[in-house]
């Protein structure tokens, strides 16, 4: 039997005490044939040095500077070459790690958002097009296979005419004030120059937009935003609700919250037809439901794992199903890469994660939701109930289908 292939990466960002590094190396180990020879760990010399013995890295691939790992990247040849590097940093940090990325010529599987604001979304997804450079992101829902049949059931009509959706996002993971308290994770989210003003919008939203019109179809066409400062001495929404129209005529409700005591459940999603609602939760991935009129419960089960986690003062993510569907992400951008994609895959078969004219659309939404809010003084008027923003136009369709090899030029 040939030696499985082993194929080299980098990584910008993901420090020790990143939450989201820990969770993206898991999944990299778990792939079986990616290891990191390097990469840019932190602002610091030392956060890049502290993974010389966990990862048996050399003190020449470790960089302070991710521009600097970029640079010399794009001088290498050969087996020498790494096929893709890893961007786990906040928000704000996504476009500048991208466009020099591109600019090396170096493939990019980045977290989300794409960006924090629209007009880097939309230079990014410019420069993409210029360069031809790969970029994927981690959006995992994609990957979990109860989505992928959800998404089917509802095309299908197995609810009928849909009437309505809810989709949830809510944690209490910041219902105190832990930023203050040494959390590293709520630090950067509750910073309006490292996360975005929208707080909980930009931490939470592009989840909520893109499960949605993935499983539905749908397209947002306007949106009505309340979100609110709990914790005292934040200065970004920590709480929202957001009120949804799509093109299709259909209204639905987002909720996202990092305040809401005691929830750790990921996402939650609810499509109401007139037959019957599909049920989902993130913490419990391995149950799809669909409730008939009659209020009969069925059940579709497979067996990923349940990932349920306790209650803990972090984002989402640390379980092992979670771990499991970005390891697919992982492996199918190795794929699409190196042009070996599974033959059991159909060519229109959608890739896993997000495309950068997804991300694009992703930010379009978020920047809606953003221009929304309205903090109302206690002496004004009562707000207009329903005040939508309505969705820009945007330059560049989706693409979510499959693609050649990136070396296939």
């Amino acid at each position: 039997m040939a030696e499985k292939k082993i194929y080299k990466i980098g990584m910008i960002g993901g420090s020790m005490k990143s939450f989201m590094g820990n969770i993206h190396r898991q999944a990299i180990e778990k792939a079986g044939n990616l290891k990191i020879v390097g990469g840019s760990f932190g602002t610091s010399k030392q956060a890049s040095y502290d993974f010389i013995k966990p990862l048996k890295l050399n003190v020449d691939d470790l960089f302070p500077s991710y521009r600097d790992f970029l640079r010399r990247e794009k001088t290498r040849k050969g087996d020498n070459k790494l096929l893709f590097v890893s961007a786990v940093l906040p928000n704000t940090m996504h476009y500048p790690i991208a466009m020099t990325a591109m600019d090396c010529g170096v493939p990019i599987l980045g977290e989300k958002p794409f960006t924090s604001n629209l007009d880097e979304a939309a230079n990014l997804v410019r420069k993409q097009k210029a360069t031809k450079v790969p970029y994927r992101i981690a959006m995992v829902y994609p990957a979990y296979s109860q989505l992928v049949h959800a998404k089917n059931l509802l095309a299908k009509g197995e609810i009928g005419t849909i009437r309505r959706f809810y989709v949830s996002m809510q944690s209490g993971w910041m219902a105190r004030r832990v930023e203050n308290q040494g959390n590293t994770q709520a630090l950067w989210r509750v910073d309006g120059k490292r996360n975005g003003v929208g707080g909980v919008l930009n931490d939470c939203g592009c989840h909520c937009q893109f499960v949605l019109e993935w499983l539905t179809g749908f397209e947002i066409s306007e949106v009505c935003v309340g979100a609110n400062i709990c914790v005292p001495g934040r200065l970004i929404p920590d709480d929202a609700t957001v009120l949804v129209r799509t093109k299709q005529g259909i209204g639905g409700t987002f909720m996202m919250s990092q305040i809401a005591t005691g929830r750790n459940e990921g996402l939650t999603i609810e499509i109401t037809g007139d037959k019957g609602t599909l049920l989902w939760k993130q913490c419990e991935p391995q149950i799809l439901a669909i409730v008939g009129n009659d209020g009969k419960r069925k059940e579709y089960k497979d067996t990923t794992a349940s990932g349920e986690t306790a209650v803990a003062e972090t984002p989402y993510g640390a379980n092992a199903a979670y771990v499991e569907a970005l390891t697919r992400v992982y492996e199918d951008f190795v794929e699409s890469l190196t042009g070996k994609t599974k033959k059991s895959r159909s060519k229109d078969q959608r890739i896993l994660g997000m495309t950068v004219e997804e991300g694009l659309r992703s930010v379009a939404v978020t920047t809606a939701m953003e221009k929304s809010i309205q903090f109302i003084p206690p002496d004004a008027p009562p707000a207009i109930k329903w005040q939508p923003v309505v969705m820009p136009q945007l330059e560049f369709p989706k693409m979510t289908s499959l693609t050649k090899s990136w070396f296939d030029k």
